[in-house]
């Protein structure tokens, strides 16, 4: 059992390394002629899920100090390809293993089980792939070969299916056209086209993000790149920053196409101190004002931007919860449990969390084996009367390994 004590926070650390950014980067290098390196990959479990999988498919992966080397390649070595708990490499990788006519079964591990994995079964029939589920859950069978062609794709749950789709189709035999209905999350397809187009690959879609077009038979040309620093993780440092004291996060970029960036909204309009220097973001406390936000398109931000809540004056509103029902816990019902176990003022209402802040108790919390329910209540409590204890907090493993080494960092540890 981990306790983090109340008390103020002040200092300067680095963003981790961003899985959403480092899982694509894997993927389209191994689909490359040649050896990509990727630097600064950071030590996520759903990265080296990713890496698994990699190998799986036949890439050769060289894991160096801050640099990963890959060489591309399909020659399988297994037919079960192990995604660990990592939603976007089972839901993704499934579409580059059609791409072979081998037969493949995609597993997962813990919560990943229970997640709907239904939305991929249509488009890859419709794509000339044979393909199961069990009862819309994982494994997921499939044996292409993914031979492109035209293709419908439902958005509405997640877009981590079209990702692996977008990826996958340049290197099909046949040009493809697929068409989207109901998107959510765009933010992350746009983040999938630039890394397609960081590797040479064309992928021509409508400003609305409902029709692409792309040529069969394109060639994915070796990289030499960065994992950007992840706003996902950084906005529970930022939110630190905000509510108990001073913190400067480096290594975000300030244009990035990851939906997790607009924790910069929530945070201004909560009143916090923003300050930016170079790729340095400092956040500083500040009278906290209640807040009204929209994280349809970013769900990741509902764990930090409650605990935001808990300490802005009045009564916050984050609309989208319904979002929240298939991660790694049920979010929506978890957050309202947990921070009301620390004292918390919240509820779901007509879609949204409500919140209004005030002073928390604090108390022990079960973080539900969600990485981001964890980090959302150590931040919680650093602005409660006794602080938080709970169990299981190795779960940050997830994505940000050493999250409460770097908030026992800001506390002067």
């Amino acid at each position: 059992m981990i306790h983090v004590a109340p008390g103020s926070v002040r200092g300067g650390l680095r963003a981790p390394a961003s899985k959403s950014h480092l899982q694509r980067l894997i993927l389209a290098a191994t689909l490359a002629d040649g050896e990509s390196r990727i630097h600064d990959p950071g030590s996520s479990a759903d990265g080296q899920a990713c890496l698994a999988v990699a190998r799986a498919l036949g890439a050769e992966v060289q894991e160096e100090a801050r640099t990963l080397r890959i060489r591309g390649g399909l020659e399988a070595r297994t037919r079960t390809l192990d995604c660990g708990e990592s939603g976007f490499c089972l839901r993704a990788a499934a579409s580059l293993a059609a791409l072979s006519g081998q037969d493949f079964t995609l597993t997962g591990q813990g919560s990943l089980a229970l997640r709907p994995m239904d939305m991929v079964l249509e488009p890859l029939r419709q794509l000339g792939v044979r393909c199961g589920t069990r009862e819309g859950r994982a494994p997921i069978t499939v044996q292409g070969p993914l031979a492109g062609g035209k293709a419908v794709v439902d958005g509405s749950s997640s877009s981590q299916f079209l990702s692996g789709l977008l990826l996958a189709l340049p290197r099909a035999a046949g040009d493809s056209e697929i068409t989207v209905r109901g998107l959510r999350s765009a933010p992350y397809v746009r983040m999938t086209l630039d890394v397609l187009a960081a590797f040479g690959v064309q992928v021509d879609a409508d400003p609305a993000l409902t029709r692409f077009r792309m040529r069969g038979g394109q060639t994915y040309q070796p990289v030499d790149l960065a994992v950007e620093g992840d706003w996902s993780g950084a906005a529970f440092l930022l939110v630190a920053g905000a509510v108990a004291g001073e913190v400067t996060v480096s290594g975000l970029a300030r244009a990035s196409a990851q939906a997790d960036r607009a924790i910069l909204e929530a945070l201004a309009a909560a009143g916090a101190g923003l300050h930016w220097e170079g790729s340095d973001l400092r956040v500083s406390r500040a009278p906290l004002r209640a807040f009204q936000f929209d994280a349809t398109d970013c769900p990741d931000l509902f764990p930090p931007l409650a605990a935001l809540a808990c300490s802005a004056q009045g009564i916050s509103r984050i609309a989208g919860v319904a979002r929240l029902s298939h991660k790694e816990s049920d979010r929506g019902a978890a957050l309202v449990s947990e921070l009301t176990a620390l004292g918390a003022n919240i509820r779901v209402r007509e879609g949204a969390l409500e919140i209004t802040g005030g002073p928390l108790v604090g108390g022990t919390v079960d973080p539900h084996n969600d990485h981001r329910m964890a980090m959302a209540c150590a931040v919680a409590g650093l602005n409660s009367r006794y602080g938080v204890k709970m169990k299981g907090e190795a779960c940050v493993a997830k994505s940000y390994p050493g999250f409460f080494q770097a908030l026992d960092s800001l506390r002067g540890r």
